[in-house]
């Protein structure tokens, strides 16, 4: 079934895998970590102190998330190998450096669960998180993690008009890049839940076709049946 030794089959099988269960993996994410709604470092490592397990748990699922984001990049960069390559190339670069930032958020998430814990005093964990979140080397990060937005959106755009997906589903990545920078920004629980689950139903639709197509279409990108026209009598 996997077929290790078929280059063309198994990164099939892996993109398409990595495309449903990358986005299923940030939205268990987004559900199980504490209830967020505050930039403020002081009510970010309350909400860790109060549930630490659940705040590693969740960045655990996170991490692995978005290790398999980067798959998942580079299926969406293959499906527009023909067709609209510029933006398969454009949009999956930012795409993959967004996805590298995020995992130094995943990083910082690890350090922020050993803040609360081990009797350090809170105030100058409060102090030492405001420093790092308010440095100039670290706000750099951030505007990078823009990078994904941007990405995700030139690739949608990119496979719609290759007429590789549905627009639905463009739009559906569209929309929960957009929501997911919101998350980002205003660190807001609800708003994560909503990004990662519009995301998941946008990645894993394309997902779900890479896994049923064969490798042939898997080489060359077949239009979506929706643009195909109708037949003539």
């Amino acid at each position: 079934m996997f077929k290790v030794s078929d280059a063309h089959h198994f990164r099939r099988l892996v993109c398409g895998a990595c495309m449903v269960v990358a986005p299923l993996l940030l939205l268990g994410s987004s559900i199980v970590g504490p209830t967020t709604s505050s930039t403020k470092e002081a009510s970010i490592l309350r909400a860790i102190g109060g549930h630490p397990d659940r705040f590693y748990i969740s960045t655990l699922l996170a991490i692995a998330g978005i290790v398999l984001l980067l798959p998942a990049v580079l299926g969406l960069m293959h499906m527009l190998r023909e067709r609209r390559v510029a933006f398969g190339h454009v949009g999956g670069a930012l795409a993959l450096v967004g996805v590298m930032m995020f995992m130094l958020f995943g990083g910082v998430s690890l350090v922020q669960w050993q803040m609360v814990r081990g009797g350090a005093d809170r105030a100058q964990m409060v102090s030492l998180l405001h420093r790092f979140d308010h440095t100039a080397g670290t706000q750099v990060v951030f505007v990078l993690s823009l990078a994904f937005l941007v990405g995700i959106i030139v690739l949608a755009v990119g496979l719609y008009l290759a007429r590789a997906v549905h627009w639905s589903t463009a739009t559906a990545l569209t929309i929960g890049v957009v929501v997911l920078q919101v998350a980002l920004f205003s660190n807001t629980s609800a708003w994560f839940i909503v990004a990662s689950a519009i995301l998941f139903v946008a990645f894993a639709t394309v997902g779900w076709r890479v896994l049923s197509e064969t490798d042939e279409q898997w080489d060359h990108t077949p239009e979506w049946r929706g643009f195909r026209p109708a037949a003539t009598h």
